[in-house]
This record gives C-alpha cells, sequence and structure tokens, in this order.
C-alpha cells in the first residue's frame, strides 16, 4: 500500500477581536473562551482520527500559538512547535481594529465585499502613525521589517507565504509528516490556493471555517508532492461552519 504523506490545516479559534466583528488582521487579541473550546474540539477531532503530528507550525499572533499548544495538551504531544511569521493574518490596512458593520455601512456592501474577499485588492494603506504603533509591540517588533506593511491584498500573502512553502512545510512533509499548520482565515486562504493550484476566482470563494482540520493527503513516488485527497475530519460541521462564515461575509 502506498504510503500518504499527510498536512493537516486548523484556523485558529475565535478570538475577542473576532467577537466583537472587527478587522483584526495583525492585531494580536487572545482568544475567547469559545475560541479555547474550539482548539479543545479540534484536538479532539485529531486524537479521534489518530493523529499525532511530528511538528506543528503557527504564526507569531497569539491566538495561533495559543490554538497549537491546546491542541498539542489535548493530544499529549511533545512535538516542535514552530513559530513563522510568514503564516500571519493578512493585513487589512486602514481598516485594521474597526467594526465590519460600520465599514459596510460607511463604504456600501460591494466595496466592503471587495476590501474583504478579493484577490487583487489591498485597503488603503494604515498611517504611518499606526504602522509604527504597530511595529513597536510584540510580535512585530522582534520579527523582520517585511512581517509588517502599510496593507496587503490576498495576493500579497500568497507571495509571503511561498517560501514558507518551498522551504519548510514541503521538507517538513517529507521527513516528518503529519504536520499541522495553524493559521488564520486568509493566510490558510492563500496556502490552500497554492497546495491545489486554485485560481484567483476560486480562491476568493474559498471559505475556511474554526476550530475545523482540514487534512491534505500527498503521494511523494513522484519525488514532487502530488496532492491526492483533501477532507476535513469532521466533513458534516466543516459544511455547517462553513454556510454559517459564508452568510457573515466569508473569510
Amino acid at each position: 500500500m502506498t504510503r500518504l504523506y499527510e498536512v493537516y490545516l486548523l484556523r485558529h479559534g475565535e478570538s475577542t477581536a473576532n467577537a466583537q466583528g472587527l478587522f483584526t488582521g495583525v492585531l494580536n487579541p487572545p482568544l475567547t473562551e469559545r475560541g479555547r473550546i474550539e482548539a479543545r474540539d479540534a484536538g479532539l477531532l485529531l486524537q479521534a482520527a489518530g493523529i499525532r503530528p511530528v511538528s506543528i507550525f503557527a504564526s507569531a499572533l497569539e491566538r495561533t500559538i495559543a490554538t497549537a499548544l491546546i491542541v498539542k495538551d489535548v493530544l499529549g504531544l511533545d512535538a516542535d512547535l514552530r513559530i513563522e511569521w510568514r503564516l500571519n493574518e493578512r493585513n487589512y490596512g486602514a481598516l485594521t481594529g474597526q467594526s465590519k458593520t460600520a465599514v459596510a455601512r460607511r463604504y456600501g456592501v460591494s466595496q466592503f465585499l471587495t476590501w474583504r474577499r478579493s484577490f487583487l485588492t489591498a485597503p488603503p494603506p494604515m498611517s504611518a502613525e499606526q504602522l509604527e504603533a504597530i511595529r513597536s509591540e510584540e510580535p512585530f517588533r522582534s520579527l523582520p521589517q517585511a512581517a509588517l506593511t502599510p496593507t496587503e491584498s490576498l495576493h500579497d500573502v500568497g507571495r509571503r507565504i511561498l517560501p514558507f512553502v518551498a522551504e519548510q512545510l514541503y521538507h517538513a512533509l517529507v521527513e516528518e509528516s503529519p504536520v499541522i499548520v495553524v493559521g488564520h482565515g486568509n493566510s490558510l486562504r492563500a496556502l490552500c490556493m497554492i497546495i491545489e493550484g486554485l485560481t484567483p476566482r476560486q480562491v476568493e470563494q474559498l471559505a475556511i471555517p474554526t476550530g475545523q482540520p482540514l487534512r491534505y493527503r500527498f503521494d511523494l513516488r513522484s519525488g514532487t508532492p502530488a496532492l491526492v485527497a483533501r477532507d476535513y475530519l469532521d466533513p458534516d460541521a466543516a459544511v455547517e461552519a462553513t454556510e454559517l462564515l459564508n452568510r457573515q461575509g466569508g473569510t
């Protein structure tokens, strides 16, 4: 039987900014109690499936690190937790910290969805003052300058994730499968685009629900990872969570 190599993508649990309906992006809020439960439940799904990852990657933001640590605790793992800033959430620029409802009301639903979902359009850049304030705090003051730009499109996120895929993820897939990647709605959408070869239109329509492990299986016999299968560990719960996410505007 051919061995299949596995990567599991997991979107972090709900954060306090998510619960308030804010454009969170590069802000660094903690998980809510619901978010911690979502992380625990994701760990239980992985446990039920007998998944014991060798390595876990997480972004440099608190909500993914907390999610990853909860999953590690549920699984009783000694696995390495690797922090990778390229997995950080997209920077929503001047929208950062603003209410999504208020932005939609002020600029109209069409513009709101363009900023939130389109592949190429970036929101207006944040001010120099806001950029400097965020850069002066953790985790960004300890990260490279490239980790924080004034704004980003989803295309920009994809470009910064490509080196992570080429230099770290595929190596870990070969040497340390199974691997878990804990990221954000947009960083995981960009990662899915790379893994699946999605078009810009397809990735614009893609939604990644929180707390639902998404499994990719690869065949490495050709020497290059060939995608064999994609599925959620709990398909019914993932469909329900995705439908709810889409009703709220996606991402």
